[in-house]
């Protein structure tokens, strides 16, 4: 029994099934095993995938660049993938925003033979990926699974990976709770609707209004203040771990 489901993660999937437009039927094996396909006329057809080359993760240090003025530093080693709200620098720990991960990394010449599609897996992402692979931009991957095919586009040798990650604010207005206050704000009491108005503006600062970077080094700036100095950071950023994933695709009779 085959259980075809769209959802599946890489980890998971097992096979999928094809129709290109000359009607030819396909079977792409995510696993090895032996499959019976019975079509909606009734015949049944049999193949065997004897082998699947194994998944290689792409692990090692990577390189981490972030956009100027947002306080986060030009650029960080990681010698392994972990969320920014974990990192030692304040600028990367608070950072909201897009950062770009680089690295280069080898394909095994076992997973680029013909019969054979690859795949890029990001594992897990926090939250949205753009993914370019030697300056091919492959778009964006906003929910899961992170994974996008990339076969032809890896070569034996040195590839290029580069993964944009964009997180939420969240991250760094707690951040900016961390340092002085620029505006006058309300403390506690209520609205007369009875919702809580504690950090609500009084008055909309001067040196907003004169286009000018808050006094005490905030980025953000909001007229309600959703988030304090103590709350929890968010997961941000490519958690992973990145692995690429070959399959095997077999023609049908």
């Amino acid at each position: 029994m085959i259980e075809l489901a769209a959802d599946a993660t890489p980890a998971t999937r097992t096979v999928d099934l094809r129709v290109d437009a000359s009607g030819h039927l396909s079977l792409e094996a995510w696993r090895a095993g032996k499959y019976v396909i019975t079509t909606a006329a009734g015949k049944t057809i049999r193949t065997e995938v004897a082998k699947i080359p194994a998944p290689v993760e792409i692990s090692g240090p990577w390189e981490l660049r972030f956009p100027p003025n947002w306080g986060a530093p030009a650029c960080v080693m990681l010698d392994r993938l972990t969320s920014w709200s974990e990192h030692g620098e304040a600028g990367v720990r608070y950072f909201s925003g897009t950062a770009t991960y680089r690295k280069n990394f080898s394909a095994a010449k076992r997973m680029l033979g013909a019969g054979h599609r690859l795949y890029l897996d990001l594992g897990e992402v926090q939250v949205i990926a753009r993914v370019k692979i030697n300056g091919k931009d492959l778009g964006i991957l906003w929910k899961p699974p992170y994974c996008a095919e990339i076969r032809g586009l890896v070569k034996p040798g040195d590839n290029v990976l580069e993964v944009e990650v964009t997180n939420l604010w969240p991250n760094r207005m707690i951040g900016d709770e961390q340092l002085p206050e620029d505006s006058d704000r309300n403390k506690g009491g209520f609205l007369e609707d009875g919702s809580p108005c504690d950090g609500t503006l009084k008055a909309w600062p001067q040196w907003l209004l004169d286009g000018k970077p808050s006094p005490t080094g905030r980025l953000t700036f909001t007229s309600w203040r959703l988030w304090g100095r103590n709350d929890a950071l968010l997961p941000s950023g490519l958690l992973g771990p990145v692995i690429l994933r070959a399959t095997v695709e077999t023609v049908l009779p």
